[in-house]
């Protein structure tokens, strides 16, 4: 076959990107041979056409399409896939620094001050002073390229003999690398806390000696993201205190337009972590504070990351939005975002969440015939699918079709090799309380108390609250 680097590279490509890296492609600049082009245009039709037809086209069938009158040479195919593959790596780079133009104004200002264009080199660095001063969402990016800003202009001075306002040079660069380094420990921290979290480690983020007095100076107070970060470390080292996180929910609403989209998204998520903890701990009200969160990142536009919503994050955000009975806007949420999620997926991805709000919509017809259309090559779905029909035919009182899905769910874990003994061990429990449930007396108080008993001591990783709620209603 051909290049799989080049195409599983080629794949991630919209119509649109495929359309701008043509231009580079062809453009003499970049590349000035024809055969690169030529590879190019057949494999963007391929896809076009049938995307998986590309990754079975064999060398010899893509040489004959390219030059039906020459001998194939397999080195020179490796050689114009290699280029162009770093073409389209290229293009990847290009784009990727269009949308920050610190970088770009960082190497002009470095070119024109080499070049000794000093007009030129003065209008830039005005629009780069200017950037500065109307930038609202100052982060630990934003520090490091003020500093690497002000250390140009301070080096370029310090060549000058005759200098006369050397720390008024010195200083703003001082002051963002101090800014710069603060910001960007204070997130690692986070982040090593939060691993901890969820997985043993016995190594220790080092800390400089007086790093935390650092911290508490008064030159920081004006930066919001520290306060939030000393905030987050407190909720992340203080998991009882639930009036810190109350107070993260305040100082983030507080501070929304002035934090940097990956900041905001990245206190969310720990939000949301700490949700899922107390959910964890029997506290279902967090459902609906969690589900707050996610609407917060949709009002505030960060859900979107380079033009994608990871498939996670969507479907996260709908299971908690069932969960939290706010039924019509998952459903316009599905409609709205789907278009966003990767390609390969996207289909599949809208198809599940689908007859999962049908199923908790009592449209169950509705939900089964959307079912039918998901596949199941991913374990996440076959086990989420599976979940849904056992909750479909318990509430039809459909229990002769529930006692072979039961069955043939308990095959399904014990042959799948993808699914871990402990999710196995979850999902077996899941299935014993559900044929429980079939069986148990409304009269039988007893009895109804000691499956609940037992629900509660489960995970949620399986419908723990859906059982909750059946047992509620035979109570």
């Amino acid at each position: 076959m051909l290049s799989d680097k080049l195409v599983t590279l080629l794949q991630t490509f919209s119509k649109v990107e495929l359309n701008r890296l043509r231009k580079l492609v062809v453009s003499p600049y970049f590349n000035d041979d024809e055969d690169v082009i030529r590879l190019f245009d057949f494999c963007v039709s391929a896809l076009k056409k049938i995307p998986s037809q590309l990754e079975q086209t064999t060398k010899e069938r893509v040489w004959k399409k390219l030059f039906p009158n020459r001998t194939f040479d397999d080195a020179h195919l490796r050689r114009l896939t290699s280029s162009l593959i770093q073409l389209a790596i290229q293009f990847r780079a290009l784009e990727l620094r269009a949308k920050n133009p610190h970088d770009e104004w960082l190497f002009e200002q470095k070119a024109l001050e080499t070049a000794g264009l000093d007009k030129h080199l003065a209008g830039i660095e005005r629009q780069i002073t200017r950037s500065l001063e109307e930038t609202k969402a100052k982060n630990a990016d934003f520090y490091l390229f003020s500093f690497q800003y002000h250390w140009n202009i301070f080096n370029r001075s310090y060549r000058v003999v005759a200098v006369t306002d050397y720390m008024a040079k010195l200083l703003p660069a001082d002051e963002a690398l101090e800014n710069f380094y603060i910001t960007q420990k204070l997130k690692m921290y986070v982040a090593w806390l939060s691993y901890r979290q969820f997985r043993s480690t016995d190594k220790e983020l080092p800390l400089p000696p007086g790093f935390w007095e650092q911290v508490q100076s008064h030159r920081l107070s004006h930066i919001p993201m520290v306060a939030i970060y000393k905030l987050v470390i407190r909720i992340l080292k203080e998991p009882n205190n639930e009036a810190l996180f109350f107070e993260l929910m305040e100082q983030l609403d507080e501070v929304a337009e002035v934090l940097a989209p990956d900041d905001y998204r990245e206190c969310c998520y720990i939000a949301q972590n700490y949700c899922a903890l107390k959910i964890n701990q029997g506290q279902s009200e967090y459902y609906h504070r969690a589900f707050e969160i996610f609407k917060n990142m949709v009002t505030h536009g960060v859900l979107i990351e380079d033009g994608q919503l990871p498939e996670g994050v969507y479907k996260n955000i709908i299971t908690t939005g069932l969960r939290a009975r706010d039924l019509g806007w998952v459903e316009a949420f599905i409609e709205n975002y789907s278009q966003y999620l990767p390609p390969s997926i996207r289909d599949n991805a809208r198809a599940y969440n689908l007859a999962n709000l049908f199923s908790h919509q009592k449209k169950y017809t509705k939900a089964l015939e959307v079912l039918r259309s998901v596949e199941y090559s991913d374990v996440t779905y076959a086990l989420g699918a599976k979940t849904i029909l056992l909750r479909i035919y318990y509430e039809q009182g459909e229990y002769i079709a529930l006692d072979s899905l039961i069955d043939s769910f308990r095959i399904y874990l014990r042959r799948n090799k993808m699914i871990s003994k402990n999710l196995q061990k979850e999902y077996n429990n899941f299935l014993n309380l559900v044929k429980k449930l079939t069986t148990i007396r409304s009269k039988d108080r007893k009895a109804l108390e000691e499956l609940k008993e037992k629900v509660m001591a489960t995970s949620y990783n399986t419908p723990k609250k859906w059982l909750i709620d059946k047992l509620d209603e035979l109570s």
